[in-house]
């Protein structure tokens, strides 16, 4: 394999789906959670996965109103994998299966690792029509299964007809308060997944603690790069403002 296509190429055969699907994280100094940095190109073939699991359910069901009709990415977590998984079910979608609409739905639980709102926050309704339609429903990762359920009952209560959950990572208590019918790999319940698209802000959040908890910066560099995973280039550009002085 040329140095550009191993580089390029992201579903090549270093991935090792298998740990992916089950993956622990590592432990960090003064940290109740474990943190478990997810690559890009694992991104990626998860999100391929889950396209996969979904093309058979629409050839399982074509010519009924069950079919998926509408999808909403839910606003911040779903988007990565919603825009992914829009390459594969719009543009790689089977002939007789009908184009997927995509939108958005924003809510939250989470101001940040391990801190929850009392309650969910919607911070904008559905993007699309959906009344009649059957909605799947793109998140990252289902925590506690508080954010799935509210947002099940809430889309099938703006009219869908039905309602499907994907989610790239789903954890034990999810699992029991409200499964997702498409879903690629499970981590315990005490692990903080860091998604590609937040790398940024978990350094921004968590660095400001550990300073305060008395780790100097060497340290908290060390965390990241030797101990989470995260690339040099990145902490050597937010790791000294997150610090501080």
């Amino acid at each position: 394999m040329s140095s550009y296509s191993n580089n390029t190429n992201p579903y090549r055969q270093s991935i090792d789906l298998d740990f992916w699907r089950q993956p622990e994280g590592v432990a960090v100094p003064e940290e109740e959670l474990n943190f478990l940095l997810i690559p890009d190109r694992v991104e990626a073939a998860a999100c391929f996965d889950l396209a996969k699991q979904v093309h058979e359910y629409q050839l399982d069901h074509v010519g009924t109103d069950d079919q998926i009709s509408k999808a909403l990415m839910v606003t911040m977590g779903g988007l990565l994998p919603g825009v992914l998984l829009y390459d594969h079910l719009v543009e790689g979608r089977d002939n007789g299966i009908a184009k997927i609409d995509f939108g958005t739905i924003g809510v939250s639980l989470y101001k940040g690792p391990g801190e929850r709102y009392e309650n969910p926050l919607v911070q904008h309704g559905i993007s699309i029509p959906i009344t009649g339609e059957t909605v799947l429903v793109i998140d990252d990762l289902g925590d506690g299964g508080g954010t799935m359920k509210f947002l099940s009952g809430y889309v099938r209560d703006s009219g869908a007809h039905g309602v499907l959950n994907l989610a790239v990572y789903m954890k034990p208590r999810a699992m029991e308060v409200c499964g997702a019918d498409f879903y690629f790999g499970e981590v315990p319940q005490d692990t903080w997944i860091i998604t590609p698209r937040e790398r940024v802000e978990t350094l921004m959040k968590r660095v400001p603690v550990w300073k305060e908890r008395g780790a100097p910066i060497q340290e908290c560099a060390r965390r990241l790069i030797d101990v989470i995973g995260y690339d040099e280039n990145e902490v050597s550009c937010y790791l000294p403002r997150a610090y501080g002085d």
